[in-house]
């Protein structure tokens, strides 16, 4: 950690930067989880393109100064864990709250979704039952795909009744 005032204003800096550019935003509790454990998190929130970051609360709250994450400086209390991510908010929160069933010590204390919106833990839960970004394009497709597959199909079933009556009535002169 660092030692003098200017390596602590460099960090500031660093955690106002990164967070700056995310859109989602998560404080969780690592208190009582092992160092593995939370390796194990920081590789499952990377292959989502998410970030964690252990901070100093004090310097997270300097960081957050008068920015869009200000909103949760009451959260910077105890041990302290922010959760980043520069777009998806789902997968992160999904990510999370899969993980804290299986470590109950996690503490998912809120978040800032899409830059703005405040979220407590049980908003982080309900942001995890979202579907993501692909499963919502691909249930979109499916809803503009379907009216257009019945009415082609409704379209070609007489014509395709009309072959089939012109030839058997072929077939019976025939």
């Amino acid at each position: 950690m660092p030692r003098t005032r200017a390596e602590k204003e460099k960090l500031v800096e660093e955690i106002r930067t990164d967070l700056g550019r995310a859109e989602t935003i998560f404080l969780v509790s690592l208190a009582g989880i092992s160092s593995n454990d939370i390796n194990d998190l920081r590789a499952r929130l990377r292959k989502q393109g998410a970030r964690m970051r252990v901070v100093k609360n004090r310097l997270a709250r300097r960081a957050a100064g008068d920015g869009a994450w200000a909103v949760l400086e009451d959260l910077f209390r105890g041990p302290t864990a922010i959760v980043y991510h520069e777009q998806e908010p789902v997968e992160t929160a999904k990510t999370l709250v899969a993980f804290a069933k299986d470590h109950p010590q996690l503490e998912i204390k809120g978040g800032l979704v899409s830059g703005r919106d405040r979220v407590d833990p049980a908003g982080v839960k309900a942001v995890a039952e979202l579907p993501s970004l692909d499963e919502a394009r691909a249930m979109l497709l499916q809803v503009i795909n379907g009216p257009a597959t019945s009415l082609a199909r409704l379209l070609n079933t007489p014509a395709s009744q009309l072959v089939t009556v012109l030839t058997r009535r072929s077939e019976q002169e025939g």
